[in-house]
């Protein structure tokens, strides 16, 4: 019997385990992966990342996987609109591939059971009589028991439809769970190339449909990665017989200044790491009695630059409320409403914007005029990034 089970071990799954075990609970962590891994991701860890990590006992190991640090952004449109600013602290790169590893050996060390290769199946029950939660692995089915769980699985997972989230709709003719055409499905790319080195330097090109983030990692690699609109994606692609080559090589065209890039530098995975289904749909914080945490409670828009701390923070929020259930100082009906408060107090704006940001990002003739009015007024892009993330945890790694 766990105090604490939490369904994914990501970086919102990790830090909510890791909070959990620092205080001295009892907490498993499931992960239907195994480690290390690469993952699609813009793997840019915002300023705020620096104070959250120094919070969990993390900031000295990080250091030792030597990030890259990234102090300027620009941002390129296919109409040769370009914008620069600056972060008001350092952030960090570092590829998911050695951070998650990091962090899920540090949580074992913190007294976190981790269990790999295994994917949750169901979750039955509550606060009330305690949760049972069926596994699926190589070895078999088994069945775990918690006193509280917190779902940190994703942005999409069979859990979502087992679990009934309104975000997903049922195919009325073959019973599939498909997200709702409505929503504006994105798919994201990755790759890691050796180019042209960016030091210190991150850059966001913007094409028809989508944009793209470029940034070095650790050992000399830069980071590729992308989303675009999956209409978009299957129009450009529509009769190709390989889609990613013929989707890269499109998007090089529209936005030369990322063309150029692209043509100087030599990929270093065999083929582009894909997700599909990505949405930005609206989420919920709780799913019945379930603590829900980074991307599985809200997607930001990956431009924001601050998915990773929104996910690290939010873990850390969840962590500290169901402490306060688990030592008997809330009730199950307090810790729900107050952690719903607090996600939506410290999260819920900051996603909107990104929404919004996002619609104007797609709209090159929205985006123009966009970029040439944060040009003449330096203030208007200074408060984008601002509000973009949480300042009072920037205010710590000043």
């Amino acid at each position: 019997m766990f105090d604490a089970i939490i369904v994914g071990g990501g970086l919102a799954g990790c830090s909510a385990a890791i909070t959990l075990a620092r205080l001295g609970h009892r907490v498993g962590l499931i992960e239907a992966g195994t480690y290390p891994r690469p993952k699609v991701c813009g793997e840019f860890l915002s300023p705020e990342c620096v104070a959250i990590f120094a919070k969990m006992g993390f900031l000295d190991i990080l250091h030792q996987l030597h990030p890259v640090t990234i102090r300027t952004v620009r941002l390129t449109t296919p109409r040769s609109g370009e914008w620069q600013g600056a972060f008001a602290a350092p952030a960090l790169s570092l590829s998911r591939y050695a951070l998650d590893q990091a962090l899920v050996n540090y949580a074992t060390a913190c007294g976190v059971i981790v269990t790999t290769g295994t994917r949750v199946t169901a979750i039955d029950g509550g606060f009330a009589e305690g949760f049972t939660l069926q596994t699926q692995a190589a070895t078999g089915r088994a069945e775990v028991r918690a006193a509280s769980v917190i779902a940190a699985y994703g942005k999409l997972s069979a859990l979502d439809r087992v679990l009934e989230r309104d975000f997903f709709a049922q195919s009325p003719l073959d019973k599939v769970p498909i997200l709702d055409k409505g929503r504006q499905p994105y798919i994201g790319l990755k790759q890691h190339f050796r180019g042209t080195p960016l030091p210190e330097h991150i850059d966001l090109h913007v094409f028809r449909g989508g944009y793209c983030g470029v940034s070095q990692v650790e050992a000399g690699r830069t980071n590729v990665c992308l989303m675009v609109e999956q209409a978009v994606f299957q129009e450009v692609t529509a009769g190709a017989p390989h889609a990613v080559p013929r989707f890269v090589e499109w998007m090089s065209a529209d936005n030369p200044q990322l063309g150029a890039w692209l043509a100087d530098a030599t990929p270093l995975y065999a083929d582009w790491l894909s997700i599909g289904q990505v949405t930005l749909a609206a989420k919920t914080p709780l799913e019945g009695d379930i603590l829900c945490v980074g991307d599985a409670a809200g997607m930001v828009a990956p431009l924001a630059g601050d998915g990773m701390a929104m996910a690290l923070h939010s873990g850390m929020i969840a962590a500290a409320r169901l402490h306060d259930y688990i030592t008997q100082k809330t009730d199950a009906a307090v810790t729900k409403r107050l952690y719903t408060e607090d996600w939506r107090h410290t999260f819920a704006a900051r996603l909107r914007l990104g929404r919004t940001l996002q619609t104007l990002m797609l709209h090159p003739s929205l985006l123009t005029p966009g970029l040439r009015l944060m040009r003449a007024l330096p203030v208007v892009g200074n408060w984008l990034i601002t509000h973009t993330r949480d300042m009072r945890l920037l205010e710590r790694t000043l």
